[in-house]
């Protein structure tokens, strides 16, 4: 979590979940959450729910956000559902540093006085009551729900649970066979950057997430076999790209002196290994190649294994009715 941002919430009395890239608490009468971006430091997404007091939707809202865009040098994004306005801060260019913490706080506090001034209330995500709400965290994001839509929320996820369990680990030969044809894309994506001169996490990330999803299109769902077993098909794929980028420099160069086809000079590559400096060349490829494949693609096989449970965390993190201002007059 971005320091500056961690010690501004604790000036103001929010709670701080570090580990878990979240702030929540009160200002000025409304109840907001800021998320830490958890791959870039100056990122945020800032949430507030609101409504006016007796109508569903406010027009007037989303010109205001507009205005705030405009004025507020690293609010990139601000919108209004009707229930739920979402902002995104990101600091950019070499001066962010300075002004990224008083311009998140201006536009909070600029807001949540325009709320006052306006008469809105803190108000249910779902179907926008004003009572009983408290701030609830499913899977990872943050909701502000009533009892009564929170109870159904739950009702369903314990559903899609149960649903989800009797489909089992699905097809797993045609999920090996997804997972392999969708890694082929990630090798392809490998193979095209390497030729560019570099080895970019980026390739190792598409490989992933395509491998992934070919599992889950061809298996049915994705379960944590297929979840562990995409892994392993892209970790083994990686090797093949590695040699397919080997064959391609063993062709260009024999090319013009032997006739050879790139199938010949991608059999022959494993020959190539004995030469003590082709081989540390391989190898450190490879080294970087998976460090930053890991580092590229953690996120994404974390948030798949915990998906494949078919199960949804669900926690209550605060009440949210107190802040409600036209509920304490």
């Amino acid at each position: 979590m971005y320091k500056k941002v961690k010690q501004y919430a604790l000036n103001h009395g929010f709670t701080v979940e570090e580990k878990n890239g979240l702030i929540y608490g009160r200002m000025n009468g409304f109840f907001i959450t800021i998320r830490q971006d958890p791959t870039v430091q100056a990122k945020h997404t800032v949430h507030l729910w609101i409504k006016e007091n007796n109508t569903a939707a406010v027009p007037a809202i989303a010109d205001f956000l507009n205005q705030c865009t405009s004025k507020h040098q690293y609010l990139q994004s601000a919108s209004y559902s009707g229930t739920k306005v979402t902002a995104e801060f990101q600091g950019l260019g070499f001066k962010w540093g300075k002004q990224y913490t008083p311009c998140l706080d201006a536009f909070l506090q600029e807001f949540t006085s325009y709320c006052n001034a306006n008469g809105l209330i803190s108000c249910c995500e779902s179907c926008g009551s004003g009572s009983s709400l408290n701030l609830y965290q499913i899977g990872e994001a943050e909701h502000i729900l009533c009892s009564s839509c929170y109870s159904n929320t739950s009702d369903n996820l314990q559903r899609q649970a149960a649903e989800h369990a009797k489909k089992g680990s699905g097809n797993i030969i045609g999920g090996i066979v997804g997972a392999l044809l969708g890694a082929l894309i990630g090798v392809a994506a490998w193979v095209v950057i390497y030729q560019l001169g570099y080895i970019s996490g980026i390739a190792g990330l598409v490989m992933i997430i395509c491998s992934l999803k070919g599992y889950e299109l061809l298996g049915g769902h994705l379960s944590k076999a297929g979840v562990i077993i995409s892994c392993i098909i892209s970790v083994i794929m990686v090797i093949v790209a590695e040699q397919v980028c080997l064959g391609i420099e063993i062709y260009n160069a024999y090319n013009d002196y032997y006739e050879i086809t790139f199938f010949d000079a991608f059999r022959s590559a494993t020959s190539f290994l004995e030469e003590a400096d082709i081989r540390n060349a391989v190898i450190y490829d490879l080294v970087m190649g998976y460090i930053l494949m890991v580092v590229g693609a953690f996120g994404t096989i974390r948030q798949a294994y915990k998906n494949s449970s078919g199960k949804t965390d669900t926690r209550m993190l605060s009440s949210v009715t107190s802040a409600n201002p036209m509920e304490r007059n």
